[in-house]
């Protein structure tokens, strides 16, 4: 990696579906133009978080680096309020790529894209439609299958999801995504009915009850201990309960087997269901792509921990530099 603090930020805006969304551009010191990097981040994630810790280490790299909020989050315009569904996600990175391709000190032709858990995957499903991205690396990633949605379940109602005799049977999962789901359609009619959003906790550090399920969208400590000190910083602690209806509908499993972009993906044991990172990087179409598996990382470690992001970095920033002709 590069000596840090070798660019410059500035406030970014542009528009998505009609909605402003608010950004940072992190641009290396020097002349352009310069190839440039838009970020996606972890699901419910604000530009101040993991995306920002990859977006300096790029801008260091010598690339300009986009961080957002994506639509109805943080200073980003868009209602309701903390929606999390993740082809808005999409639609966002779409119009960042409009958008950072036209400013002056950014090479067109050198677009990348980056994703950060569940925007991991969401990354990999763009580049597969967006013909104007050159690679892509997916760190971490949130793979949007069925094991997967039941696995997030899982970690949020159990200590440990991995392992077979603590957690709960696939008949238990079944009806706690079900739950859900039906609380999610109630929640929608009463927003169409009434225009009233009905909203629970995000995160919380106790675990859900295995049949009875959980006031909040991801329970438990392990999910705490990452996103618990972000509460005490601003970050908001909610989310729109209708969200549900979207965010489970969405799966990256058709677009990401169509990629035919160079692609990166860096994961581990550790990691978010590393059985789905393998499944969807052995379905990636093309010859041009890596597989990192870096065991002894854990998900959370890749967020923000300064040395684990220094190195994964380091990784995207020299794919993405193999790929620039």
């Amino acid at each position: 990696m590069s000596n840090h603090g070798n660019y410059i930020a500035e406030k970014a805006s542009f528009v998505s579906h009609g909605d402003d969304v608010a950004g940072v551009i992190y641009r290396p010191k020097g002349e352009g133009p310069f190839p440039a990097v838009v970020i996606l981040g972890p699901y419910s994630f604000q530009k101040e978080q993991a995306p920002t810790q990859y977006a300096t280490r790029l801008a260091d790299e010598g690339f300009v680096a986009l961080a957002f909020d994506p639509r109805t989050v943080g200073e980003s315009g868009g209602t309701p309020r903390r929606l999390e569904n993740p082809k808005m996600k999409n639609e966002d990175v779409v119009a960042a790529l409009d958008y950072i391709r036209t400013r002056a000190d950014v090479d067109p032709a050198r677009l990348f894209l980056l994703g950060i858990c569940q925007g991991g995957p969401e990354m990999l499903d763009i580049a597969s439609y967006d013909n104007r991205v050159k690679a892509v690396a997916a760190v971490t990633g949130y793979y949007r299958d069925r094991e997967t949605d039941l696995f997030m379940i899982a970690a949020g109602v159990c200590e440990n999801p991995f392992d077979p005799a603590t957690a709960p049977t696939p008949d238990q999962l079944e009806a706690l995504l079900a739950a859900r789901l039906e609380r999610a359609r109630d929640a929608k009619a009463r927003y169409e009915a009434t225009g009233e959003v009905v909203y629970r906790p995000l995160v919380s550090p106790d675990l859900g009850d295995p049949v009875a399920g959980s006031d909040a969208g991801l329970p438990g400590p392990l999910v705490w201990s990452w996103y618990g000190p972000w509460t005490l910083k601003g970050w908001e602690n909610r989310y729109a309960v209708m969200s549900d209806l979207d965010h489970f509908d969405y799966t990256t499993v058709p677009g990401v087997a169509k990629l035919r972009k160079p692609a990166l993906v860096i994961h581990s044991d550790t990691c978010m269901n590393p059985a789905a990172a393998r499944r969807h990087f052995e379905s990636i179409p093309t010859s041009d792509k890596k597989l990192i598996w870096e065991n002894g990382t854990n998900h959370f470690q890749y967020y923000e921990q300064p040395d684990v992001v220094d190195r994964t970095a380091g990784h995207v920033a020299a794919w993405f530099r193999d790929h620039e002709a």
